[in-house]
């Protein structure tokens, strides 16, 4: 029975042993551009039928854990989202019109986000990563222009948005979304390595405060959901501490 006990120990740590050779530590940063833009439900998705994503940028460190071929990932993103939406024409007391909405938001984002990445050769790798990410809201900036039939003046009002649970804030304090991410690591040595990323965050739920939506005569007439969706774009680079030499 020690005989056996003893092998066991001894299985595990070889395991243990060949995974730290192969494991490391990485620290680092990424930026990059993104389009944003909002889904619509319900009687929402009837009164906006046309939306367009906005430009925004993002950029943040990143840190994790490489072990072996998976990875585990965190850090803190700055991201510009938002949206633009259009009503059809519509009639009103001043006659027939066209209004359009644009908002620039700002967020701090935390994905937790677990990896594969398959070494095709010692130095370039296919990677793919999912996980959630937490955005907190900072602030937010809405443009709204109403265009009316046979007059060349244009109504333009602008606005503040705001983040929290009170009455008068427009969004979820934090708003939770889901990452799909595809990608490439090209590693320029032993211990540093370049990442080119493309991924996909869809909002999980209504980005709007129920305090807000519920307190809004607009939401007793138009019913429904919007949620934020981003393509983003990045560059990143990392600096792995080794618990043992990869190659």
């Amino acid at each position: 029975m020690k005989t056996h006990a003893t092998a066991l120990l001894l299985f595990l740590f070889s395991i243990v042993a060949l995974q730290a050779q192969q494991s490391s530590f990485f620290i680092g940063a990424s930026g990059g551009g993104n389009l944003s833009k909002f889904k619509y439900s319900e009687d929402l998705a009837e009164l906006y039928p046309s939306t367009s994503s906005v430009f925004g940028l993002n950029g943040g460190a990143i840190l994790g854990f490489e072990i072996q071929n998976f990875t585990i990932s965190s850090g803190i993103q700055y991201i510009q989202k938002g949206g633009e939406y259009r009503t059809d024409n519509f009639e009103d007391e001043s006659g027939t019109g066209y209004f359009t909405g644009r908002e620039k938001l700002h967020y701090l984002s935390i994905p937790v986000l677990v990896g594969y990445r398959k070494y095709l050769t010692d130095n370039f790798a296919l990677s793919f990563t999912l996980g959630p990410s937490f955005n907190v809201g900072l602030k937010g900036k809405l443009d709204e222009e109403t265009q009316y039939y046979g007059t060349d003046e244009t109504e333009v009002q602008n606005y503040t948005i705001s983040f929290g649970n009170g009455l008068n804030d427009d969004y979820r304090a934090t708003q939770i979304g889901f990452q799909v991410s595809p990608g490439l690591v090209f590693a320029i040595n032993n211990n540093s390595k370049l990442t080119f990323n493309v991924t996909w965050d869809s909002g999980t739920k209504d980005a709007f405060n129920p305090r807000y939506k519920d307190a809004n005569d607009f939401f007793d007439t138009f019913k429904g959901e919007q949620r934020n969706k981003s393509t983003i774009f990045s560059v990143g680079y990392e600096y792995h501490f080794k618990f043992g030499d990869r190659y």
